[in-house]
């Protein structure tokens, strides 16, 4: 009688040091190697961040700028200035402050971070009504003297504008077109200064003479032109 010996056999089960030693290799080498050149790469390089909010205007006059440092980095230096001088800031958040500003102009804002790291950026303002009105496609025919009123921004003040005689009457105009922008007044003498203001109260003085023709501007009010014109 034959009999057979069966002889169970189990894999062996081999300990991969490779693979050990690669997975430490990444965990305590590289991974830290690779974190630590970021965070090093990120302090040195990082320029500060901020944000500038202009809003709108009622009155033309006037704005509000919202000034915030978005940067994570603590700042050694922020300076703001409007065309040249320096702006007064009121803090209104923690990281968040607020300007008011009279004037169009070129906002600059400079910031240098702890790591020397500088940012220079400018903003430009050009919302603000602080020229007067003009006057184009002046003409006197038959004693009335006819011109068109222009002003672009806050829009001109019909109801400012008159004229005096070199006596010293005071005229209205004679027509006053708003949607046109075209007004006349009765010439019944050799010059007539005309005046008017646009709605934020910028005002354009000019005399206007048969015989000669002469233009210089010079303040009056907010902002002013005067000057003789044929």
């Amino acid at each position: 009688m034959n009999r057979h010996t069966y002889r169970s056999t189990r894999p062996y089960k081999y300990k991969n040091t490779f693979d050990s030693d690669i997975v430490q290799l990444l965990l305590f080498y590289i991974l830290p190697f690779i974190v630590i050149n970021g965070l090093i790469f990120f302090l040195v390089t990082t320029k500060p961040k901020y944000e500038v909010v202009i809003e709108g205007t009622n009155d033309y006059r006037t704005t509000d700028v919202t000034f915030t440092i978005k940067s994570i980095m603590p700042l050694k230096e922020v300076t703001i200035k409007m065309d040249s001088e320096p702006v007064d800031l009121v803090k209104v958040g923690r990281k968040t402050y607020r300007t008011t500003i009279d004037h169009n102009g070129s906002l600059e804002i400079y910031m240098v971070n702890f790591n020397r790291m500088a940012v220079l950026g400018y903003e430009h303002i050009d919302i603000l009504d602080n020229e007067p009105p003009t006057i184009e496609d002046y003409i006197s025919e038959d004693g009335i003297l006819s011109f068109t009123i222009v002003d672009t921004q806050s829009g001109v003040d019909f109801s400012s504008i008159s004229a005096t005689t070199p006596t010293g009457e005071y005229l209205l105009p004679l027509t006053a077109d708003k949607a046109s922008g075209r007004v006349s007044f009765q010439m019944n003498s050799d010059s007539l200064t005309v005046t008017a203001k646009d709605m934020s109260g910028n005002e354009f003085l000019t005399t206007f003479s048969l015989n000669e023709k002469e233009a210089s501007d010079v303040p009056s009010g907010a902002g002013g032109q005067t000057g003789d014109t044929a």
